[in-house]
């Protein structure tokens, strides 16, 4: 498990534990800059947010990302921590129902993920404290292959545009 980082930034701070009991401390990026590549060839994670729950004093809210992958192999992320939610899961829309996704999800060779209202999202749960919109949510993406990508999504009113 890697070192963590502070949960949310701007007016709103909390403190993830991890698995190991460590807690999580790191400097994050800017919001509209992509995660580092992650080693030979590049798996990239863009366009970071998170939709402000509703009502806002909800316990759960969803964050949606864009994965490139310039590798030419496939990739897989595997697990999604956020620094702003006891949990974190992936989830997708099966039918109009969420469904748990279980073994991850795949990014093509060469290809790109994208993590959308009414598809793929993380579910972020048990919420350590309110999240307006304009603070900051760190997530780490773990890949299978890329390992993990630390990224910083931009809480947005639920129903604004998504950055882009």
């Amino acid at each position: 498990m890697r070192l963590p980082w502070p949960a949310v930034t701007g007016g709103l701070l909390a403190v993830a534990v991890g698995a190991a009991g460590l807690i999580r401390a790191a400097v994050p990026e800017p919001a509209s800059a992509p995660a580092s590549p992650s080693g030979p060839g590049a798996v990239t994670v863009v366009n970071a947010y998170v939709r402000a729950p509703i009502p806002p004093h909800a316990d759960v809210a969803a964050a949606y990302f864009t994965v490139y992958n310039t590798t030419g192999r496939v990739d897989r992320i595997v697990r999604v921590l956020a620094g702003a939610g006891a949990a974190a899961t992936l989830h997708t829309d099966v039918g109009g129902h969420m469904q748990l996704v279980r073994h991850g999800v795949a990014v093509p060779a060469h290809g790109k993920l994208v993590l959308a209202p009414g598809g793929v999202h993380v579910m972020i749960e048990h919420l350590f404290g309110e999240l307006p919109a304009g603070e900051q949510v760190n997530l780490e993406v773990d890949f299978a292959r890329a390992g993990p990508l630390d990224v910083v999504a931009k809480v947005i009113p639920y129903g604004a545009k998504p950055p882009s």
